[in-house]
């Protein structure tokens, strides 16, 4: 046991996150970790059926050997074995409403350096669009293209919507494994050339708060963008109601995403919740204009998921937050990485570039370059 390191799951924000890190780069790099103190900063401590599911989803994927994993534990070892090769496909379901979204966040990089030369498919059954996690069309229109500038892809395909209590949703994700990430350097964020979005209702929701969430949404972000002599570039956003065989239980919310004349790409969404008192459309636009208006090049949701990537990127990666600070997410998610890989070297430096106090702080790390033996080897380059 004295081989096990340790992870204080009470760490920066104290929830998932610290658990998705450790479980995705123990994985990685055959490192056996003890994680205690499990989502400790929650009103609800241990593991929700989400993050049990994240845990058995890498279970899988690297043969580990696991204790502590049940509903509520806060405790949990994690043996990990070799990344899984003969098998194409995974199931995760979590039977809740539990986030599609975070159940991705944590399988997809094990799935990106699994030694096969063929995708490995990941089935998610959920929810879709729910609160507390990212939805689905955040990590198809807003991560995916910033996963690809990193050097790897996905296929998608949305069986299924479900909605909080609900959920039901399914969700298959299609990833082929890489030999390596790339390093990036994404620090001009450029001006918006054009923002879509969607804005939908599902079940008994009429379809005229679909309408109403988008133009929110529009008049908001018109308005943001003028007050600071931001030329308003086209904005599409469409409404409409999901069909019942599509979608599970009722629900209505709205994704929007923004695009740059650089290559930047921001997402904010909105759902419309009894314990939430915050008007979806409103909500999404001004996740828009935050990092647009902070000369940002990535929006607040991306900051910590792009932690993992930077860390096993081949070469020196630099993104732009804007003049904001890191969001609590992505410190703990910092924290966890270099606690995991510290004695590879693994380091991650904030600066602030010139230009005064408008200048953007840039996240920088030297990534520690992992690469995909199985896809290097000569025998299968033959």
């Amino acid at each position: 046991m004295s081989n096990l390191l340790k992870i204080d799951g009470s760490l920066g924000e104290g929830g998932g996150q610290v658990l998705r890190v450790a479980l995705c780069l123990s994985a990685l790099y055959r490192i056996p970790v003890e994680i205690d103190n499990i989502r400790a900063g929650r009103p609800k401590p241990g593991l929700a059926a989400q993050h049990l599911k994240g845990v058995e989803l890498v279970k899988e994927l690297c043969n580990a050997r696991v204790l502590g994993a049940h509903i509520g534990s806060t405790r949990l070892e994690f043996h990990p074995g070799p990344l899984e090769g003969r098998r194409r496909e995974y199931v995760a379901d979590t039977k809740t409403a539990g986030c599609i979204g975070l159940l991705a966040q944590v399988g997809l990089p094990c799935a990106l350096f699994a030694p096969s030369s063929e995708p490995i498919t990941l089935i998610l059954k959920g929810g879709t669009n729910v609160p507390m996690g990212p939805h689905i069309e955040y990590l198809t229109e807003v991560f995916k293209p910033i996963l690809n500038k990193f050097g790897a892809d996905f296929d998608f395909s949305v069986i299924k919507r479900g909605y909080y209590p609900a959920g039901g949703g399914e969700f298959h994700l299609r990833i082929k494994p890489v030999k390596h990430l790339n390093a990036v350097d994404l620090t001009n964020p450029g001006i918006p050339s054009q923002i879509t979005g969607w804005s939908y209702v599902a079940g008994v929701v009429p379809i005229n708060e679909a309408h109403k969430m988008a133009n929110d949404a529009k008049n908001v972000l018109k308005q943001g963008l003028s007050n600071h002599d931001i030329a308003v570039p086209p904005i599409d956003i469409l409404a409409y109601k999901e069909e019942r065989d599509t979608a599970v239980g009722n629900g209505s919310g709205i994704n929007v995403v923004c695009t740059t004349n650089t290559g930047c790409i921001f997402g904010g969404s909105g759902l419309r919740s009894k314990r939430d008192q915050t008007v979806p459309g409103i909500e999404a636009a001004n996740q828009i204009l935050t990092p647009l208006l902070s000369n940002s090049c990535v929006d607040e949701h991306s900051q910590d998921q792009l932690v993992i990537l930077m860390a096993l990127a081949k070469g020196t990666s630099r993104v732009s937050i804007g003049t904001k600070e890191l969001t609590c997410h992505t410190e703990t998610a910092i924290k966890v990485a270099e606690i995991m890989l510290g004695d590879r070297g693994l380091r991650f430096n904030l600066s602030k570039s010139s230009g005064g106090d408008l200048a953007p702080h840039i996240l920088e790390c030297e990534g520690i370059g992992l690469f995909n033996e199985f896809l290097n080897s000569r025998i299968f380059e033959r």
